[in-house]
């Protein structure tokens, strides 16, 4: 499903006012994500919206001080799962299974 211009503008402007609190240069951290500086005025301008992989390490690169928040409200205007917790589950496959457990015990069924 392709995400509104207004979504991606969102994003885009909380991503430019970090950079510019950091006090960094656009193609500093364009450099630092592996992306060009046009790719990256693009996503702050809200003409593209981020890969989960670069959203991730620009939230790292710019040093976001609440990086919960970033991430869910990435996760709210794609309408997925927050970035930073599918980069931990993917790391953790043991929280995998407890997430699972939870999901079951939340499905069942209780009898009077």
């Amino acid at each position: 499903m392709p995400i509104a211009a207004s979504k991606k503008k969102k994003l885009g402007t909380e991503i430019k006012k970090q950079r510019n609190k950091e006090k960094l240069a656009l193609r500093k951290v364009a450099s630092e994500c592996e992306i060009s500086p046009a790719a990256l005025s693009d996503i702050e301008n809200g003409i593209n919206f981020p890969s989960e992989a670069t959203f991730l390490r620009l939230v790292d690169i710019l040093r976001f001080s609440d990086r919960p928040k970033i991430c869910d409200l990435y996760a709210g205007l794609k309408e997925t799962a927050p970035p930073d917790v599918v980069e931990f589950l993917t790391r953790d496959k043991a929280a995998v299974a407890q997430v699972r457990a939870l999901m079951n015990k939340g499905s069942e069924v209780t009898s009077p």
